[in-house]
């Protein structure tokens, strides 16, 4: 991304937050990511109680709540990516162009998600592990996809959420710490924060494979339109198997899955860090100690934000 040179007080938000250097946007980026969502909820509480909305039983199971629960977090993130860009002083038009990768990326993509299909049963395992100790999953509500249904819930969470999510995670969260960090660190950091973010014990394994994974590709490709693909391809499967009915395959056609999966995963993350020496440039004058203090300092809320809740996420199953 081109940028603007910073000029103290000219900026917009730098009166507030000062020098916008990339660690400490990346920072804001987590942080405001993390709480915005859950200011937004409130609000929209707040709003139903004033209409008496919050009166009528079982209202947070009917469809227009649970799509404002899947669209408040989508909202926040364009909102993000707004003050992202004009703190940072980026235009809208570099922002987009600088998105453009070789054709190559999106293949890799595509292999890649076969390659995480299979992870998917780590977090099995994790669950397994946890329900020893009395955890018992709650699960995820979704909007109804009967009918007409299932295009808006596909909209939402299959396009909609991967396109911002990548955006902000893979686009503005990792742009500043590939710029603080060494590249191994700033990748599984990404994939840490990510599912993190999630605050849910049984994503958490899943969604940190994923995110490192995403973020490896980000960093080699220059771009988030390959891991926007992904991430796609794995909302969208996974919708798909909810439409349909499917719990869980056979035990023989899980087996082909997971080799399938294995030889997919291993393949592209080998390319990836041993023969792919297609790397972003990345600049920045910013002293690399000083720059992973200001990030951690301004990630700080939205880290302890998450953490908090995960906890009490954790607690409430057991």
């Amino acid at each position: 991304m081109q940028e603007k040179d910073y000029k103290k007080g000219k900026t917009p938000f730098g009166g507030l937050f000062g020098e916008p250097t990339p660690a400490k946007a990346s920072g804001l980026v987590f942080s405001v990511a993390t709480v915005l969502p859950t200011v937004l909820s409130f609000i929209f509480l707040l709003i139903l109680a004033f209409c008496g909305k919050a009166e009528t039983d079982g209202y947070q199971n009917q469809d227009w709540y649970l799509y404002a629960n899947y669209l408040l977090p989508q909202i926040s993130f364009a909102l993000v990516a707004y003050f992202y860009l004009r703190y940072r002083q980026i235009p809208l038009k570099n922002a987009l162009f600088s998105q453009k990768c070789k054709p190559k990326y999106f293949l890799i993509a595509f292999f890649l998600q076969i390659g995480l299909f299979g992870l998917s049963e780590l977090n099995s395992i994790f669950l397994n592990w946890l329900g020893k100790f009395g955890y018992n999953d709650a699960g995820i509500s979704l909007p109804s996809v009967e009918g007409f249904g299932f295009v808006g819930v596909f909209l939402v969470i299959g396009v909609l959420a991967p396109v911002l999510e990548e955006i902000v995670f893979r686009g503005m969260l990792l742009n500043g710490l590939k710029k603080t960090f060494s590249m191994p660190v700033a990748v599984v950091l990404c994939g840490a924060l990510f599912a993190l973010f999630h605050q849910n014990p049984a994503q958490t394994v899943y969604q940190f494979c994923c995110g490192t994974a995403f973020a490896l590709v980000a960093i080699k490709s220059g771009s988030v339109l390959p891991t926007v693909l992904s991430h796609f391809l794995n909302n969208a499967f996974v919708l798909i198997l909810y439409k349909a009915g499917v719990a869980q395959f056979s035990s023989g056609v899980l087996i082909l899955l997971l080799c399938l999966s294995a030889v997919c995963l291993t393949g592209v993350i080998g390319y990836l860090i041993f023969k792919d020496k297609q790397e972003s440039t990345v600049k920045t004058s910013e002293d690399k100690k000083s720059g992973k203090n200001k990030f951690f300092v301004f990630a700080s809320v939205g880290i302890a934000l998450c953490a908090l809740t995960w906890l009490i996420v954790l607690c409430a199953g057991m």
